[in-house]
């Protein structure tokens, strides 16, 4: 019977029922895409510096790329320095690994079978250690020279092959989401990435102010010695000419610099979104008070309980704020992505979103969140209801 009271009123009041609902479900898209947005790009800044496995990352000093979006983005980076500097890192002191990599690109045109342009990253299997321990974990195999392994934001290809600037390879593995430029990425042993580079008509205008790419590399990763301090290594290697170099820790920290202010903003729009939420329903459940009155008197005069008239007007703002939820939830995953989308093309933002577990996980936790807050908005209202005077509810109007 209480239940039944309560779709007849849901359905009786469809603008004002219609109107609480958009509130609701807006309120919680706002705090479902900003606070599932702030962790997603943390989890991508974490995973991507660890996944990096580098202490010091040199890049050529007149590139156009900042560093951050050399390793959180996956774009072309056509970035080129001479590779016999490559020798002169490896001797300076405090380093004890160094590796090259040579980054080209994908293209978007129909000769190449990928829908977009791509980052083709080769890499130089006898020195590397940082796609080596990705084949490790995840593909458990070497790659030849006719294989390639690809990043997770890469669509995947009928029948493990791929045609990359006109030459046909096989796919030997798909890499798990890690966040970062690896996400976007594909891996191919250097000399091979720099013959499909040389071959390409698509590139040669390239080759014409860079240079041959035999001589070529685009980034030196580095390991220090155990006890040296990467920036003072960092400091080191900048002054060799045509090169900069920056630390795992100073890429950490720029980026958290930005994170704070990041996450001061969606802190304060979470508590504008909540202040919102909450002032809504209490005018919307306060001038339902006025609006039940006269029904509210007719069901205490039937014999309607104090106690049953709070159930009733409690369990309306439940079934309300729940569907409102529900729908919010669904409107901000799509917002989710669509601020990924936008991040990635836009910023060097790294982003790596929760697993579908924690996602389900957060979305439960904000749902009983709004339905907490709708609820504490909906208990003063329904107790005034509930104290109404049954005689002075029906004097006061006529009874429809």
């Amino acid at each position: 019977m209480l239940l039944k009271l309560v779709w007849r009123n849901l359905v009786r009041r469809p603008w004002q029922s219609s109107l609480t609902i958009f509130v609701v479900a807006a309120c919680t898209a706002a705090l479902v895409s900003s606070l599932l947005t702030l962790w997603s790009i943390e989890n991508g800044a974490k995973s991507a510096l660890n996944q990096w496995g580098a202490d010091v990352l040199v890049i050529p000093a007149q590139a156009e790329y900042s560093p951050e979006e050399v390793l959180f983005t996956g774009s072309p980076a056509n970035i080129y320095m001479q590779a016999q500097v490559l020798k002169e890192i490896a001797e300076i002191k405090g380093v004890e690994k160094a590796t090259p990599q040579f980054f080209s690109q994908t293209l978007n045109q129909s000769c190449c079978s990928l829908p977009d342009e791509y980052r083709l990253v080769g890499y130089d299997p006898t020195s590397d250690f940082l796609v080596n321990g990705l084949l490790t974990k995840g593909i458990e195999r070497e790659l030849n020279q006719e294989g390639v392994i690809i990043g997770s934001e890469i669509p995947a290809f009928l029948g493990d092959r791929v045609v990359i600037l006109g030459q046909p390879f096989d796919v030997a593995g798909y890499l798990k989401p890690k966040g970062g430029s690896i996400d976007r990425t594909i891996f191919v042993p250097l000399d091979t990435a720099r013959q499909v580079a040389l071959q390409s008509p698509y590139l040669q205008e390239i080759w014409q102010s860079a240079g041959n790419p035999e001589n070529l590399i685009s980034a030196v990763l580095i390991k220090t010695i155990e006890g040296v301090s990467p920036e003072v290594v960092g400091q080191t290697i900048s002054k060799i000419p045509g090169v900069k170099a920056v630390t795992a820790g100073k890429l950490m920290q720029n980026l958290q610099e930005q994170l704070v202010a990041f996450r001061s903003v969606i802190w304060v729009l979470v508590l504008i979104i909540c202040a919102i939420t909450v002032a809504s329903l209490c005018t919307r459940y306060s001038s339902l008070v006025l609006e039940k009155r006269e029904e509210v008197g007719l069901l205490r005069i039937l014999g309607a309980r104090r106690n049953q008239i709070l159930k009733m007007i409690l369990a309306e703002s439940f079934i309300t704020v729940l569907t409102a939820s529900l729908l919010g939830s669904l409107l901000g995953l799509g917002l989710l992505m669509y601020f990924k989308s936008m991040l990635k093309e836009y910023s060097s933002f790294p982003f790596l979103m929760p697993n579908s577990l924690q996602i389900l996980i957060a979305l439960s936790g904000l749902i009983l969140v709004t339905l907490f807050i709708s609820l504490l908005a909906a208990l003063w209202p329904a107790r005034r209801s509930a104290l109404i005077d049954p005689v002075l509810a029906l004097s006061e109007g006529q009874l429809r």
